[in-house]
């Protein structure tokens, strides 16, 4: 996190809530996805709409017990985002068609998200 900006209670409330979270799988994006991905993800806040900046990588998180999986979208500056999958099979198929990540290049990670 960026140690630049208080921390809101809202911040706070998600920092506790994603230190729950599991990781299972991370992908590193190169050269060869598609880079912006297929979809926009946009940030709003007082300031008004801003896209992120391009994402660097992909983890996918879990929660105990599980109750669906997120994507999560780490760009090169500043915080990400995510989205829900009901399945881990979601999961993979979302950044497949979103940045063209194959299955065979995610790293299996199992261990707390940081």
């Amino acid at each position: 996190m960026r140690g630049d900006r208080p921390r809101t209670p809202k911040m706070e409330r998600l920092r506790v809530h994603m230190s729950g979270f599991h990781s299972l799988f991370r992908v590193e994006l190169g050269p060869h996805h598609l880079r912006p991905g297929r979809a926009k993800h946009r940030l709003k806040h007082s300031t008004g709409l801003h896209e992120f900046p391009p994402f660097k990588a992909l983890e996918i998180c879990t929660t105990p017990p599980p109750a669906g999986f997120y994507l999560l979208y780490e760009p090169e500056t500043g915080p990400g985002t995510d989205t829900w999958h009901e399945t881990l099979e979601d999961a993979f198929d979302q950044a497949e068609w979103e940045f063209g990540v194959r299955r065979d290049e995610w790293k299996k990670t199992d261990r707390p998200y940081s």
